[in-house]
């Protein structure tokens, strides 16, 4: 039943039966309880008193997939029992060897606010979030780093179509998620950059290579792309498939022409490691398969290290959120992935390839006291 060592944390998969009358003494159980949870990517730790007396209890979920875990709610008997939950949490998520823990905030709650800040947590960078993204978000998040760790801390934006996950992975490179001062323009820049990279509905790496360096020429874009077969077009027929291969075709022939840097070879995962480390951020193509549960290719931004005892873990910005399996911004902003689930994720279809963009000089690395934007550094 338990995975941690201290007698008084207990940590249990999640069971909404079991668990509403275990904790209903300790207050009414908030929408965070009932957003469909299961007991694959929920589980409940409980502080306990010596005659087994419930005194504290925490909802903890996570993408599967990620370095980490999250607490959406916390119950307590008192402020002690709640410092109590969180301390606990933050040993079981040591002992897992995880590489940071989240916490979002659904009500606006000082004591909460500066208990996170007491332990040591920070606060992320409020979201950004147009019209189209309606459902209900945290009023804060913040993250607990339990591993040296360098990335870069933008606020969260959601992609505000299904498609448009190359173009806020590439706004996000190019910090202009935050530099550009109105929503309104931002989902024109957003949808104006898909319109540029894509070849009908996928933006596939080359045409997005040649998009990025057409709008912004400073930045220094290499292309890696393992095949020179059309990719992206496992999921339509024949006939969808032959005019689409004719468009990547042509793409491939004007990025030659324009000289932009392309590598018929594999990146790999320490490849894309070392760069990151070196400033460099990498556009990467996953299938959300092992992180959502559905099989469909999606552009991350890769940003930021993590050094753990193990190996590197890469934190990735994600512009898609899964409300239905109860996330929210706080899961897909600043996320730790490691490289084994990375690789696993980032070789797609029947062709089994791997699709990446490096750009080694495509944002100013330096803090912009204005936006708020820049590298965050942590000791944990």
């Amino acid at each position: 039943m338990s995975q941690h060592t201290a007698p008084d944390v207990i940590v249990q998969d999640f069971a909404t039966s079991c668990h509403e009358d275990r904790l209903k003494h300790l207050g009414p159980l908030d929408d965070a309880w009932k957003r469909g949870l299961s007991a694959s990517s929920a589980r409940v730790l409980t502080v306990q008193a010596a005659d087994g007396t419930v005194n504290g209890g925490a909802l903890l979920t996570a993408r599967s997939a990620g370095a980490y875990v999250k607490i959406s709610s916390v119950l307590a008997r008192t402020a002690a029992h709640r410092e109590q939950v969180i301390r606990g949490v933050l040993d079981y998520a040591r002992q897992q060897g995880l590489t940071c823990i989240k916490w979002e905030m659904w009500t606006e709650y000082p004591e909460l606010f500066a208990l996170a800040e007491d332990l040591g947590f920070q606060r992320l960078p409020a979201p950004r979030r147009t019209g189209q993204t309606a459902c209900p978000a945290p009023l804060a998040g913040y993250v607990h780093w339990l591993n040296p760790v360098q990335y870069i801390q933008s606020p969260h934006y959601q992609q505000s179509e299904n498609f448009t996950c190359a173009a806020v992975a590439a706004l996000v490179a190019h910090q202009e998620t935050s530099k550009i001062d109105s929503l309104e323009k931002l989902r024109i820049a957003e949808l104006a950059l898909w319109r540029q990279a894509t070849n009908f509905m996928a933006c596939e790496p080359i045409e997005l290579g040649l998009a990025l360096t057409q709008r912004w020429p400073q930045s220094l874009v290499s292309v890696w792309l393992d095949t020179d077969q059309p990719v992206m077009v496992d999921y339509y027929s024949q006939t969808e498939r032959d005019w689409r291969g004719i468009l990547q075709r042509q793409s491939r022939l004007r990025a030659e022409t324009a000289g932009l840097a392309m590598h018929a070879k594999r990146l790999e995962m320490s490849q894309i490691s070392d760069a990151v480390a070196n400033g460099a951020q990498v556009l990467l193509l996953v299938s959300l398969e092992k992180m959502l549960g559905f099989d469909v290719p999606h552009w991350i931004l890769c940003h930021g290290i993590a050094v753990t005892a193990q190996s590197p873990v890469l934190i990735v910005e994600d512009s898609w959120v899964n409300h239905g399996s109860s996330e929210s911004w706080v899961d897909a902003t600043s996320l730790p992935i490691t490289l084994q689930e990375l690789d696993a994720m980032s070789v797609l279809e029947d062709g089994r390839y791997r699709a990446a963009l490096v750009l080694a000089q495509c944002a100013d690395r330096n803090r912009d006291p204005e936006s708020g934007v820049g590298i965050r550094s942590s000791t944990a």
